[in-house]
């Protein structure tokens, strides 16, 4: 029974070990801001507190800068290709977008981060990103994206978010 447990174990972390080297690096392949194509993209996570946050590959890369300036419907983000072995594997990854603090005031939550969990599908790119969809929510300053794999950050994007008048 002790040899069949410790081949258990050494079967299971050999599993673990392969997973984990299945994925070799994450690389942003398109910045910007972003047409979203598909509504059904749309990914709504109990954390997010404003906005949509948006995932998949139904966006369209509307101009290539990290200058954002900001307007109701404006959506931006990153698209990121998942590079390792083998092509088609799932990979569960983190989402987060950081920026300056802003407040919903029907709920006076305060957020600085919002964040979600998503698959990112290796040999495949997909978008992630933000829209804005409240006046509110046109706070200036730097905004960031950021993919991580476990606790590990594989992926990050700084946009200047520009709001001109009277915007928020």
């Amino acid at each position: 029974m002790k040899s069949l447990v410790a081949m258990w174990l050494l079967f299971t972390s050999a599993v673990c070990q392969a997973q984990q080297e299945a994925l070799r690096d994450v690389q942003i392949v398109e910045f910007g801001v972003f047409s979203m194509i598909d509504s059904g993209g749309y990914v709504g996570a109990p954390n997010v507190i404003a906005g949509k946050s948006h995932a998949g590959t139904e966006a369209s890369l509307i101009e290539s800068t990290t200058d954002i300036h900001a307007a109701i419907g404006t959506s931006f983000g990153i698209r990121v290709k998942f590079i390792g072995e083998p092509d088609g594997a799932t990979i569960p990854c983190t989402a987060k977008c950081l920026h300056p603090k802003f407040t919903d005031p029907t709920s006076r939550r305060s957020s600085e981060v919002e964040q979600w969990d998503n698959v990112g599908t290796i040999g495949s790119a997909g978008y992630i990103g933000y829209t804005f969809d409240n006046s509110w929510e046109l706070v200036p300053g730097q905004w960031t994206i950021q993919i991580f794999v476990g606790s590990k950050l594989r992926a990050e994007k700084a946009f200047k978010v520009i709001v001109s008048g009277n915007a928020g």
